[in-house]
């Protein structure tokens, strides 16, 4: 049994190949300047990685990871904790402080000014930090310190960069500043304090292990109570992600039993789900079908089969089904020939002015909606071949919902987009997340293969026909 002790000792000894206290020493406080080349790197570090945010470049955002100094000055915080030096602690402090100022308004700067202003899926993956981001910043911060203490530099450091990514979150939060967005500035900020906290702390915990020396006698009882101080701010940073986390956790469970319940009782040859909506404030699980009319007891069955999914059970089954309507541009040619024909038939004209308040009173919110889409679809279509290279053409148009009282409220976008090439799974979600952003409205996505030239010349048989299928995600 002592054998086996001093095997797993041995095994996980971090005293063999570790460098002495003067060089681990020297490292730290030269990964903390705030002067020449790291300042340089700095700044190149902003700009590099609110380039690939803006542009949806994961390989970019990776390599500013890579070069963004702020982990020296994290780690030298925790240095300065661990050797009781508060003077090297306040002055760390400073200029972590004015890197993350400088980094969140240059980064400001860059999204102003840049024509892209929809928020990509890698601005949006740094908005929502939750109790596995905690996870990474605890493991990784422990690799990185341990990986700067070794006699001999590994790659553990460019892996902890990546892992524990600071300069990406602080440009996103540049980017909510540009745009005013409270949801991108301080869920951003806030996953970049957990990664900070995280790697300060267990530099601290390490270097203590270490005894490296300190800079003056601190008792017992002073030692404790930092203990206490640091174990309560750990817990106040981890219950924000734990809160997160678990509401991540309900709405993927809440989309897996909604497919279920859709594949099990919607799925028919002469029905097809649209789209499907949860809302949890209305209590309301709404469902856009298209096909035969569904009646009210169909619906009072369904919404009884809705109740064996304990994520769903508390909603209220609605269901929307496709009824004729006029679309925009039938709407705009309508006007337009009521206008006409009224020019040369009036014989009243206070009765004329009339009917045409009533009319413009009815058309005008679907021509708006109409020219609103316009614009989107222009502003997609611009945008979209730079952040996708793959896709070709992007067209769209908002759906019209009514409501038990005859409101009509628009709170969809059907997106047809036209690709080079088949889209994975990944690409998939990340158009569909900027798509969302850019509409800010629900998003029902079509994925089509570009069509290709016909050539006259050439005749395709059925054989020769090799179109692949439609990509839908609803």
């Amino acid at each position: 049994m002592e054998q086996f002790k001093n095997f797993v000792a041995d095994l996980f000894n971090l005293q063999t190949d570790r460098a002495s206290l003067e060089e681990i020493s020297e490292r730290i406080h030269s990964g903390g300047q705030l002067k020449g080349t790291n300042m340089c790197i700095l700044i190149l570090a902003i700009f590099i990685a609110s380039i690939g945010l803006n542009m949806n470049s994961t390989a970019v955002i990776i390599g500013a990871m890579l070069i963004s100094p702020l982990m020296g000055v994290i780690m030298s915080i925790g240095y300065g904790m661990a050797s009781y030096d508060s003077a090297y602690v306040r002055e760390s402090i400073i200029k972590l402080i004015f890197q993350v100022a400088l980094s969140i308004l240059a980064s400001a700067c860059y999204f102003y000014l840049s024509p892209i202003s929809t928020a990509s899926s890698e601005l949006l993956a740094r908005t929502e930090p939750t109790i596995w981001d905690v996870l990474i910043a605890i493991f990784g911060g422990l690799a990185g310190i341990i990986g700067s203490t070794r006699a001999e530099k590994g790659n553990v450091i460019p892996g902890v960069a990546i892992a524990t990514a600071l300069m990406p979150p602080l440009c996103t939060a540049g980017f909510g500043l540009a745009h005013h967005s409270f949801k991108f500035f301080f869920g951003a900020l806030y996953l970049f304090f957990i990664n900070s906290f995280f790697i300060c702390l267990t530099t601290f915990i390490i270097l203590k292990l270490f005894k490296i020396p300190v800079k003056s006698y601190v008792s017992e009882k002073v030692f404790r109570r930092q203990q206490i101080y640091l174990t309560i701010l750990g817990v106040l940073v981890i219950i924000p992600s734990l809160s997160m986390a678990y509401q991540s956790v309900t709405k993927n469970l809440e989309q897996v039993q909604s497919q279920v319940y859709l594949a099990k009782h919607f799925d028919t040859n002469d029905l097809q789900v649209v789209s499907n909506k949860v809302d949890k404030q209305k209590k309301i699980f709404e469902v856009t079908v298209v096909g035969r009319p569904i009646s009210a007891d169909e619906i009072a069955i369904l919404s009884n089969d809705l109740q064996e999914y304990s994520q769903l059970s508390d909603l209220k089954l609605q269901v929307i089904q496709n009824n004729s309507s006029l679309t925009a541009d039938e709407l705009k040619d309508l006007i337009k020939t009521q206008i006409e024909s009224g020019t040369d038939k009036i014989t009243n004209v206070e009765d004329e002015l009339k009917k045409f308040r009533e009319r413009a009173i009815i058309y005008a919110p679907a021509y708006h909606r109409y020219e609103a889409d316009k614009t989107l679809l222009n502003k997609i279509s611009a945008e979209s071949k730079v952040i996708f290279p793959q896709i070709v053409k992007v067209e769209g148009a908002s759906i019209a919902s009514e409501d038990a009282e005859g409101k009509i409220s628009y709170e969809k976008f059907a997106a047809i987009v036209y690709v080079k090439n088949a889209l994975n799974e990944e690409d998939t979600k990340k158009l569909r997340d900027w798509l969302t952003a850019a509409a800010d409205l629900e998003i029902i996505l079509t994925v089509l293969p570009a069509p290709q030239p016909e050539s006259p010349s050439q005749e395709i048989t059925p054989e020769e026909n090799t179109e692949q299928p439609a990509q839908t995600e609803n």
